[in-house]
């Protein structure tokens, strides 16, 4: 008997330096696109996703954190959708990855970690990694909000500084030809830095993102702008960020400038919450405009977890820049509502 209330306090006592969170969604979304051509679809489609977190505390800072789901974009399974997978269709249910694998050491004045790490959303990454999209937060879709690498903090006269160091693409540095030259190349990185600075009633975040790598020949984009919050308006949290992005010199083959500007709005409402922004973005001379307007009801909130239902409408105006031919007549609209549960 002692022996098994040990074996419990013990595995009580392990079981509480690790944290073990999660959500689940399900998400029916009615998706109208509208070519210049005349031509349009629409298509009523469900979706649902998974996610299960763990934390691993273990000293002196030192951590290990995970995060299981499906990659796919934004995690999200279609239903009735099975791809090649063998079966009917309702046979088929999403894999299980490593969203997220990453390990490091929290001080008070510092920081790093290295894998398969989460970055905060904003729409510098949109710009800098996504040209070819700019809008409809494709960082967060196609990428998961994480990226690959090394990252940090450092705290200097009270301001901590943010950096992450991504490898974006893994090359053989040196090949040897029997008769042609030699080819030197370089893995392919991108650099990023921001900080938080607050100025009374308003707060701004510069972010600075830049790549290199590869060989003399390549050219990489270079982002910078930043984030504000606003004072608050008429009860509305308020904000707005610009960034500016131009990929290599204007000499270059292949360059392009483009720039990205959002404004955002939200307000607690009752058990929920009002979420509007609206972008405006530029490839060379593309426009693309995206609306997002959002309500999240809380249905249930406890000790545990909570259940949020978020009816949410998405438009997008103008062709994706970097196709062959833009369509400034293009729009897409997205009508959801997503029933979401976290628990921790």
């Amino acid at each position: 008997m002692k022996k098994i209330l040990l074996s419990i306090i013990a595995i009580s006592f392990l079981m509480s330096e690790i944290q073990f969170s999660g959500d689940a969604r399900f998400r029916p979304r009615y998706d109208i696109v509208e070519n210049g051509d005349g031509s349009s679809t629409s298509n009523l489609y469900y979706m649902y996703r998974a996610r299960l977190n763990m934390k691993a505390d273990i000293g002196e800072g030192w951590f290990f954190n995970t995060k299981l789901g499906t990659n796919s974009v934004a995690g999200m399974t279609k239903i009735g959708d099975s791809g090649n997978q063998p079966g009917i269709l309702t046979s088929y249910r999403p894999s299980v990855s490593f969203m997220e694998l990453y390990f490091g050491q929290m001080k008070k004045d510092w920081g790093f970690w290295a894998g398969a790490f989460p970055l905060k959303y904003n729409p510098s990454l949109d710009l800098h990694f996504y040209d070819d999209k700019l809008v409809d937060i494709p960082f967060a879709l196609f990428s998961n909000s994480s990226t690959l690498g090394f990252a940090g903090y450092k705290v200097i006269s009270g301001y901590k500084f943010n950096w992450f160091l991504s490898v974006d693409n893994n090359v053989v540095e040196r090949e040897e030809f029997i008769e042609d030259e030699p080819v030197d190349d370089c893995d392919d990185f991108t650099l990023g830095i921001d900080a938080f600075l607050n100025f009374g009633s308003v707060s701004f975040t510069p972010r600075f993102l830049t790549s290199f790598g590869g060989t003399e020949d390549d050219i990489y984009p270079t982002t910078f702008g930043g984030d504000i919050i606003l004072p608050n308006i008429a009860g509305f949290d308020s904000g707005m960020s610009y960034y500016m992005s131009a990929n290599g010199e204007e000499s270059d083959e292949g360059y392009y400038e483009a720039d990205h500007m959002r404004f955002s709005l939200s307000r607690s409402i009752n058990d929920g919450k009002l979420k509007l922004f609206y972008d405006m973005a530029r490839k060379d001379d593309d426009n693309v405009s995206y609306l997002w307007l959002s309500y999240s009801h809380i249905c249930y909130k406890g000790d545990v977890g909570e259940v949020i239902m978020s009816p949410t409408f998405r438009l997008q105006t103008g062709k994706n820049a970097g196709t062959d031919e833009f369509d400034e007549d293009f729009s897409r609209s997205k009508i959801e509502l997503t029933t979401q549960i976290k628990f921790k």
